[in-house]
């Protein structure tokens, strides 16, 4: 195969998989929150991954998570995962389910493989591994810190109860 061909080929699937991409993301944009609330169980964590530590201590995320670039850089629509807007109740909870929706749409934006299921071997191989290496780290990411932060979630409504519940006692 001459090196325009290969050249030609390799722009053709770089167009397909940037247009996969940012069409699932729109489209999951999209989606409203409450969506990710209602199907909380499709984003369960198990309890085999031990809240994320599992997808750490096999692949070291915590080491590489910050080279992944934020897709908020692209998109001004889509919600800066980088940082919390504050540690309110309300933002912690809407930091998760954007976390979910992240999740969701890399997911998603690996099904469009089943495409090249009858292209050449070569082409096959090579689109398996880019879906691979572009969308598997981010999921693992978002495995690796969405079960933390939904700890400390679930920490702080109980400790805000009992503080509520303690305000009403002495009431």
């Amino acid at each position: 195969m001459s090196l325009w061909k290969v050249m030609k080929l390799g722009l053709i699937h770089s167009a397909f998989w940037t247009t996969i991409q940012l069409s699932v993301s729109n489209m999951m944009l999209r989606c409203p929150t409450s969506v990710f609330v209602k199907y909380e169980t499709f984003f369960k964590i198990w309890s085999w991954e031990k809240r994320g530590a599992l997808w750490n201590k096999l692949f070291r995320i915590n080491k590489w998570k910050h080279y992944i670039p934020e897709a908020a850089q692209f998109n001004y629509r889509i919600y800066n995962k980088r940082r919390l807007a504050s540690f309110k109740l309300e933002d912690i909870h809407f930091m998760i389910l954007e976390m979910r929706r992240a999740e969701l749409v890399h997911w998603l934006s690996m099904i469009p493989i089943v495409i090249f299921i009858k292209a050449p071997k070569y082409i096959l191989f090579i689109n398996v591994c880019y879906v691979i290496s572009a969308k598997l780290p981010i999921i693992l990411t978002q495995r690796y810190n969405r079960p933390r932060l939904e700890h400390y979630y679930q920490l702080r409504m109980k400790r805000d109860e009992r503080t509520c519940r303690k305000r009403k006692s002495s009431l």
